[in-house]
Formats: structure tokens, C-alpha cells, sequence
């Protein structure tokens, strides 16, 4: 069954994917239901005329540093906090993610940043006080292209256990990030958007066709917009469409959109994709046309654990009313059979009694 983390991040953490990555200004993340917050301690090596409270680093090839968070107890007792980085991604919804630690990376991304940090941690911060968390950095051994980027997520350990309910296990935590990107220089990089597949999936027990896309370049992509539907080969009638805007894509990362927002009831047939993209204002644009199929083995399989898969007929409680049915119309049939025959025999002696 699916394991679900679902992890709430604070609004200032939660653009922060954020903060640094929308290129926004950024103010130390609280939240009001957290007695904790964090904050980034920005070195000299800042991209220069950067203005953000992230960190926006200008590198050197294979060199070391250390990097510095503040967390902020503002609780009346000691608490614990892990503190660890992690490489950023894409989610389903077109959202920059900074939430997974060892995700399985996308096969164009070169520097992985959870390989250039030291491990995580875990520190205890007294009631009322405020900590410095250090995290050792080693820069590429080469100068690269574009973007590193990745985020310090710092989680309150608490004693909450996860709930299941109906295999679906739910743990719920609250944190912070503060974002890490890195340079080793200032020049831009175009973004570059490829669909890999398409393919039927479930999410959450329900069924939808999803399209696979790549950016396979070191650079965010920002304001990415799909429009797309789907016909059965060789038709105009559109089966299904979607069209979502206001996404982003992490520096080379993958994810798998949902078409459609609803699911439904997969057909086994062959169907073509119709695809359109665009990113930055729409100054990048991409088209795209792909075939697929959805197999019986595939469609019955996933229909058979939908929600949405229509209940089938009870032929039990079918056979059991028709077979009352039958037996009342058959006991009605006797008595009046048994009526029947004794005002026949009263006819009858009636008819040999002397008069």
C-alpha cells in the first residue's frame, strides 16, 4: 500500500521552495503554531547584489565551508530538532519539493547537493535559546552550469505517531526550510522540457492517465503552464484535457502529472496525447504529440482498486427476492387451489344431500 508523508510547511516555508527558488524576498519562517523558528546565517560568498535571506552562494571548485542556521526555541522547555539536507524536486502538482531525503534522482542531474553537505543532525536547544547548527560544504571539483539546489529542512522531533487508516499511513510533522543554492558562475541556463511517457496510474485509489516530464537542465523552471488533452487514436472527440498553470520545475528533476482533475474509469484502447508547455512568461515554448495504450490488464487491475469503480450488481440479493417471490406466489397459488377444491367439495354435497 502507499505510504504518505504528508508534511506541513509553514506559508513562509512553503513559497520559501520556495524562498529562494521564486526569487523572492524572503523573511525568517514562523509559524503560529510552532514555538520554534529558524533562519539562515548568510556568508561573505553571497551571489553578489543578492538581496535574499537564503542562501545564494557563489562557489569556487573543491573548496570547503561552513554553512550556519540559527533555530530559535521560544518554548518554555528544551526541545530536539533534526536538521538535514535535501536535494530539491518536483512533486505531481508542479511544486518545487524539498521534503524527501534519497529520492531516486532523474538521470541528468550531475551534482546531487545531498552528496556535497555533511550528514543529518540532531540538536537539542535549550528553553528560550537559540542555537547555531553548522553544515560542512565541499563545492564541485569542477566548475558547472547553472543551479544546485537543494534545502535545509529543519523538523521540531515530536512524539505524534502516524495514523493508518485503510493502508494509507499519515504522519503529520511541521518544518522549515531555508534554501541552498549554488553557483560557480552568473551565467543564465535556458530550461529544457521533454516528455518521457505516458502511462495509466493510481493515486490515492484513483485512476488517471499521466505524462511524464524531464527538465534535464540546472536551472528552475519558473510560471510553467501545461495544456493538454488526450483522444483515442485517430479521433477528434477529446477523452480527457487538462490545463494548470502557476508551476514550477526543480533543476534537473522529473515528476508525473495527473490529466484531468478527476479521475475515472480507464478504457483499455489506444489514445494520443496532445501536450503544450510553456515556462517564463511563456518565452519557452513545447509541443508535444505521443501515442500510447492502455492494456485490459492494466485498465482492470487499476479499475478493480479505484473508489470511483461503480459497485457491481448483487445477484445473491437478486436470487434471494425472486426466490421469495416465487415461494409467496406459490403458497398463494395453494391456497387458493385449497380454496378452490373445498368450495367445490361443499358444492358437491350440497348436491347429494336428500331434499
Amino acid at each position: 500500500m502507499m505510504k504518505v508523508k504528508k508534511v506541513l510547511l509553514s506559508i513562509g516555508l512553503a513559497l520559501a521552495a520556495f524562498v529562494g527558488v521564486t526569487g523572492q524576498q524572503a523573511q525568517t519562517a514562523q509559524a503560529e503554531s510552532l514555538k520554534y523558528n529558524v533562519g539562515a546565517v548568510l556568508p561573505s560568498n553571497q551571489m553578489p547584489n543578492s538581496k535574499v535571506t537564503y542562501f545564494d552562494l557563489l562557489v569556487k571548485p573543491d573548496t570547503e565551508q561552513t554553512l550556519q542556521v540559527r533555530i530559535n526555541n521560544q518554548d518554555s522547555q528544551a526541545h530536539d530538532y533534526t536538521v538535514e539536507t535535501n536535494r530539491a524536486s518536483t512533486n505531481r502538482n508542479g511544486v518545487i519539493d524539498y521534503s524527501d531525503h534519497g529520492a531516486k534522482a532523474d538521470k541528468s542531474l550531475k551534482y546531487n547537493i545531498e552528496d556535497l553537505v555533511s550528514a543529518k543532525q540532531k540538536v537539542t536547544v535549550p528553553a528560550n535559546t537559540s542555537a547555531t547548527v553548522d553544515i560542512k560544504l565541499k563545492s564541485p571539483a569542477k566548475t558547472f552550469n547553472g543551479v544546485i539546489l537543494g534545502g535545509v529542512r529543519i523538523a521540531q522531533k515530536t512524539d505524534d505517531k502516524a495514523t493508518s487508516k485503510k493502508g494509507v499511513t499519515i504522519t503529520n510533522q511541521f518544518a522549515y526550510v531555508i534554501g541552498l543554492q549554488l553557483h560557480s558562475d552568473q551565467e543564465a541556463v535556458k530550461p529544457d522540457l521533454h516528455l518521457l511517457k505516458v502511462s495509466p496510474k493510481q493515486f490515492n485509489y484513483r485512476n488517471y492517465i499521466t505524462a511524464t516530464l524531464q527538465n534535464d537542465q540546472p536551472t528552475i523552471m519558473r510560471d510553467f503552464a501545461v495544456n493538454a488533452y488526450i483522444t483515442k487514436r485517430g479521433q477528434d472527440k477529446k477523452y480527457v484535457t487538462l490545463k494548470k498553470e502557476n508551476m514550477a520545475m526543480a533543476p534537473n528533476s522529473n515528476f508525473t502529472l495527473p490529466i484531468g482533475d478527476e479521475s475515472y474509469r480507464l478504457e483499455p484502447g489506444k489514445y494520443t496525447l496532445y501536450l503544450k508547455a510553456t515556462a517564463d512568461s511563456k518565452k519557452y515554448k513545447w509541443n508535444f504529440k505521443k501515442d500510447f495504450e492502455i492494456t485490459s490488464s492494466a485498465a482492470n487491475k487499476l479499475n478493480k482498486t479505484s473508489v470511483d469503480e461503480p459497485e457491481k450488481p448483487n445477484y445473491t440479493i437478486w436470487l434471494i427476492l425472486i426466490g421469495v417471490i416465487i415461494i409467496l406466489l406459490l403458497i398463494f397459488l395453494i391456497i387458493l387451489l385449497m380454496r378452490r377444491k373445498k368450495k367445490d367439495d361443499e358444492d358437491d354435497k350440497h348436491q347429494t344431500e336428500p331434499k
